[in-house]
């Protein structure tokens, strides 16, 4: 008859403890009947242990997992069927795959699609704490592994954990030898990666209030590492894109046949650029954002093949980036774009709405234009109404109706960056100037730490471009001419006491800004998370070059392989060492040393102990070989047996007295014994 296997208790919560630790993290994001269900698998599982229920039947299994199918059938239905619905499969599995463990097999198993699950974990973060929590996660996995393996008799929390956790730390340096020495491929395929829902910054389009809405967050929104020191911060103008569609209440990318209408208007599709000074590089690393375009100085241009760029010079990735994304730029500040302007451009950001209301502004820019010697000089006419009359820079503007551009005029005159650029470019549309809305950001907050800039969404910001004969387009900031400390000093010192501000993000760390220490720890904190990202999550095939190329010089890929082979052998190495040398010597107790000792002079003389004799029958073959030692060997490994097993508990004075005893038997033991005894036995006597 076969007997069935009772796995230990300690291996069923090593188990178990895997499972907590490994969708704790995922508890947001999982649906919450996933969790749910996790956590009565769990109990579920006590329970069939404990002897309290039974394990479930095929019948209730195959509920249980037709009921699964259709929950996440349901739940992804309107979302999609991908990606997170596989993963929640997958998870349900292991849930419920833990009630039916009956085996060593069943049990790896579970075990084997945990590891595969602490992997999954990274499609969704790639963060420091995530790999902390990996390596945990890890750890009490193997632990569990080991616990399986061990029998009952070394079998405890201390001694699984602490193997485990050697184990883990074993591997580290290997890990990292292969991370950085392992050539960097692109992969053979690519799957759609989720990202968290979080704000995705600025849009494509653009309506009052909305960008001031981006003044209340302090998320992230990509950080800049400049390669020979940052421009200054007026000129940190992080262009997005251009929006030149108005409906008369908000601004829009032209989404009609963009390239088509220029090739019969008989215009180049591509810009006209001049260059000037030298160029600016860096690199930037932006935060998921769910959109295809990106951010960088104005004019801008790069080598990386997956970046474009369109007739408006913004630049565009081929997919939505669901994950941190780093890129390689060149920007030249002193540029002159389209110094001569087609039809159908001009056309297109001259356009107004015919059923426009703003009727007021219409009139206002016409009269000043008429006023103005040239479009140059109404642009400066313009910027001086903004500058002398009453308007207020302020993230809670009164709400505007359908007559938007009056209201905000020669009405409410209160209102942020987007109010003043839509306004701006109404009014040089109206009195016939080309002009155009840009969004982005503009600013950053510099991180001396690690030497970098850090762009938050608070930075989004709206201006303007207007085109001039002999110039082509220009960019004009109204918002400088009202809150000119809002484009030189920054967002975060102009807005620092204002209502509204930074109002989303509650326990944000950037609230206590003005108090040096704190902000010394934010700083520092995301000087350690923007190098984990540089140097781990972004370390792709460009940057191991450039490593390699600055650590052994530019030839230095055609030996890669040799570095590989050299740092494996390294790590082996030393880990072979340290395992071969073999642990500490066993250290026993002075009645044991004793013992050995004896035992050692003896094997001099030809009476060594056997392996697994025990100290009463060495004692008689010694006996009966050396007669004249018999009386000494029995006595002393009487004496040596009660001291070891016998009076244990018994208090220190019964014990001293033993060992004296001892200690006087083995000295006539040594002084009867011809030779032999004059070395081990008597320097262990000496030392005691």
């Amino acid at each position: 008859m076969k007997l069935a296997y009772q796995m230990p208790r300690l291996s069923l919560l090593w188990i178990l403890a895997s499972i907590v630790i490994i969708i704790a993290p995922q508890v947001l994001r999982l649906p919450w009947w996933v969790t749910t269900a996790a956590l009565l698998c769990v109990v579920w599982r006590l329970a069939i242990f404990s002897g309290r229920t039974a394990f479930p039947s095929k019948t209730v299994r195959t509920i249980v997992v037709m009921l699964a199918v259709a929950f996440t059938t349901w739940q992804y239905a309107g979302v999609s069927l991908g990606l997170d619905a596989a993963i929640c499969i997958l998870a349900l599995g292991v849930f419920f795959k833990t009630l039916e463990m009956r085996d060593k097999r069943d049990i790896a198993i579970v075990i084997s699609l945990c590891y595969v699950l602490i992997m999954v974990g990274f499609i969704y973060s790639q963060t420091i704490l995530s790999g902390l929590h990996a390596l945990l996660a890890v750890t009490v996995c193997t632990g569990a592994l080991i616990s399986v393996s061990r029998d009952n008799s070394n079998n405890t929390l201390a001694h699984n954990g602490r193997l485990a956790a050697r184990l883990v730390l074993q591997a580290i340096p290997l890990t990292i030898a292969f991370f950085i020495l392992v050539p960097r491929i692109a992969p053979l395929w690519t799957m759609p990666t989720p990202a968290p829902s979080s704000t995705t910054g600025v849009s494509d389009e653009m309506s009052p209030g909305d960008i001031s809405n981006l003044g209340r967050s302090s998320e992230l929104a990509f950080r800049v590492t400049f390669n020979e020191g940052a421009p200054q911060h007026g000129q940190l103008y992080w262009r997005g894109l251009v929006l030149d569609s108005f409906d008369g209440r908000s601004w829009s990318r032209n989404r009609s046949s963009f390239g088509l209408a220029r090739q019969i208007a008989n215009e180049p599709i591509v810009a006209q650029v001049n260059t000037r000074g030298e160029a600016i590089t860096y690199d930037i690393i932006l935060e998921p954002t769910q959109q295809n375009w990106l951010y960088a100085i104005s004019l801008a241009d790069t080598n990386n093949p997956d970046i474009y760029r369109d007739r408006n010079f913004s630049l565009y990735v081929r997919s939505p980036i669901t994950q941190r994304y780093r890129y390689d730029m060149r920007s030249y500040l002193q540029y002159e774009s389209d110094t001569e302007l087609g039809i159908y451009a001009r056309r297109s950001n001259l356009a107004l709405p015919q059923d426009d209301a703003n009727t007021e502004s219409r009139e206002f820019a016409q009269s000043l234009r008429q006023r103005s010697a040239s479009d140059r000089d109404y642009v400066q006419q313009v910027l001086r109404y903004f500058s002398e009359e009453p308007f207020f820079y302020t993230l809670t503007p009164s709400l505007l109706g359908q007559a938007s551009v009056d209201e905000f005029l020669f009405s409410t005159r209160e209102g942020f960056c987007e109010h003043y650029a839509s306004s701006f470019v109404y009014l040089m549309r109206a009195a016939g100037v080309p002009a155009r809305v840009v969004v982005g950001y503009q600013g950053g907050e510099y991180n001396p730490y690690e030497d970098y800039t850090m762009v938050y969404q608070y930075n989004a910001h709206a201006w303007s471009e207007v085109w001039l004969d002999g110039e082509g387009w220009v960019r004009i900031d109204p918002t400088a001419a009202v809150a000119p400390d809002r484009i030189n000093l920054g967002v975060e010192a102009y807005f620092a006491d204002q209502p509204g501000f930074l109002d989303d993000s509650s326990f944000s760390m950037l609230r206590f800004r003005n108090n040096e220490w704190i902000n010394a720890l934010r700083l520092r904190l995301d000087a350690v998370d923007y190098a984990w990202n540089r140097w781990v999550v972004s370390y792709d095939e460009d940057l191991q070059v450039t490593l390699f190329a600055e650590m052994f010089g530019e030839d230095s890929l055609k030996n890669l392989h040799w570095y590989l082979m050299g740092a494996v052998s390294l790590v082996f190495g030393v880990l072979a060492f340290f395992v071969l040398r073999g642990g500490k010597a066993p250290v026993h107790d002075r009645a044991t040393q004793l013992y050995l000792a004896m035992s050692a002079d003896l094997q001099k003389i030809g009476l060594g102990r056997e392996r697994g004799e025990g100290p009463r029958d060495y004692a008689e073959r010694v006996a009966i070989a050396r007669p004249d030692l018999a009386e000494d060997i029995r006595e002393a490994t009487g004496l040596y047996v009660k001291l070891n097993y016998a009076l244990t508990d018994s208090g220190p004075t019964i014990r001293a007295a033993h060992m004296s005893r001892y200690r006087e038997c083995l000295r006539r033991l040594r002084s009867n014994a011809a030779t032999g005894f004059d070395g081990m036995l008597m320097r262990a006597l000496r030392k005691q």
